[in-house]
């Protein structure tokens, strides 16, 4: 019984969110479906917020209501509220925060668009041997400098691309040099001394990549003209590490075929992104785990209102129907889905399980293809979230993240 009753708190508590959205001036309506709980808020707080909850109770300076049952709240002034989840009302359970946002609506996209990432230094990939002049293998580089570096600058001058890095070492000779290198949040100087290789020429033993391309999907755009894409950051293909960025365009892409997927081997997109200063259609400033985002410069893809609908917050998103929004050859259409998990409570971009169950795209994609991330979600006309992840073993099954992640 005492095995039993500490795993149910432990299933309960992990099903509570961490934290819950609300719009500003919008009536939500929540269920969170979590029985023996009870959220308890400052009433000093609500009432700054001006925050309405049907069957709140009022006692002690606090306002209680219950995550069991459904609920209708509005919130008319934006900033946080800090609450406590207790379990029958009295067992302190997890701490909770209520954000209320300016309510917005997007413009869903589901466009297919090319992705040009400028690395914020020139990353390094691993460290190497060397086959030097005298014969012996040397290894300069290891443990001085590791995977996920990022080389900014030689010998106090800047570098941005490969080509500097050689360039720089060949000027240098056999000195010892030093290298200014980005390591997670923080900054280092390294120093090595180049080898001289059998060809004659100097070098520091390490793989290096600068720039990075590809193609996804355009979840939406903002009345700001914001764009958000992917629904999952861009990392390195060899080291699976987020990609530090120093500056990235958005570009039309065409598909030109789809390679359809089967379970153990997922499909692609495959097609061809239309570089060039001239077709840029915006520019990238942010690359995180929960997509990139950016702003639209090019009209033709700027937000319009008569394509737009609301953003939905987590709490809106039902089990069953709905449609990702795609391209799969030259046009955008919409396939249905089906919701088949949610999880409240998840801090990445696996929020929903999302089945395909639309004939068409089955029989073109097989199901959710790389280059879908990003696809966006729509359900009751509101935009929900985005396609972030396929299922390796069902192709027909995937990942999808909140929309109010990607704000």
């Amino acid at each position: 019984m005492a095995f039993t009753a500490v795993y149910g708190y432990f299933e309960l508590r992990g099903r509570i969110p961490d934290e819950i959205t609300l719009f500003q001036d919008r009536v939500e309506n929540i269920d969170f479906g979590i029985p023996f709980t009870q959220v308890r808020v400052s009433q000093t707080d609500a009432e700054a917020a001006r925050v309405s909850i049907d069957h709140a109770k009022k006692a002690d300076g606090h306002i209680r209501f219950s995550m069991a049952g459904p609920l209708s709240v509005t919130a008319q002034n934006c900033g946080s509220l800090q609450g406590e989840v207790r379990l029958f009302g009295w067992l302190p359970c997890k701490k909770i925060r209520i954000d209320i946002r300016k309510g917005t609506k997007v413009m869903p996209a589901g466009k297919a668009v090319g992705l040009y990432i400028h690395a914020d230094g020139v990353m390094v990939l691993g460290t190497g041997r060397i086959a030097a002049a005298g014969g012996e293998e040397q290894t300069p580089a290891y443990n001085k400098l590791q995977t996920g570096d990022y080389i900014y600058a030689v010998n106090g001058r800047k570098v941005v691309t490969i080509r500097d890095v050689s360039r720089l070492v060949q000027k240098n000779g056999a000195k010892q040099m030093i290298l200014s290198v980005k390591r997670d949040s923080g900054r280092i100087q390294v120093k090595l001394t180049p080898v001289r290789a059998a060809d004659g020429s100097y070098q520091i033993g390490v793989w290096l990549r600068e720039d990075t391309e590809g193609i996804g999907t355009l979840t939406f755009v903002t009345p700001e003209n914001q764009f958000a894409a992917l629904g999952h950051g861009i990392t390195d293909a060899d080291t699976d590490l987020l990609i530090r960025l120093q500056n990235g365009g958005l570009y039309p892409a065409g598909i030109d075929h789809v390679v359809r997927g089967k379970n153990g081997t997922p499909g692609q997109l495959a097609g061809y992104v239309q570089l060039g200063k001239e077709n840029r259609l915006g520019e990238i400033e942010n690359n995180t785990l929960l997509g990139i985002t950016g702003q639209i410069t090019n009209r033709a893809y700027q937000y319009q209102e008569d394509k737009a609908c609301e953003a939905a917050c987590k709490q809106d998103v039902r089990k069953g129907k709905a449609v990702i929004r795609c391209q799969l050859d030259d046009q955008v259409k919409e396939y249905e889905v089906e919701i088949e998990k949610i999880n409240l409570s998840s801090k990445d971009n696996k929020g929903m399980e999302i089945h395909v169950t639309d004939p068409e795209l089955l029989e073109k994609a097989g199901g959710i293809v790389q280059g879908m991330s990003g696809a966006p979600i729509l359900q009751n006309g509101k935009c929900i979230g985005a396609v972030t992840h396929v299922f390796v073993r069902d192709v027909t099954r995937g990942y999808a993240t909140f929309l109010e992640n990607m704000l």
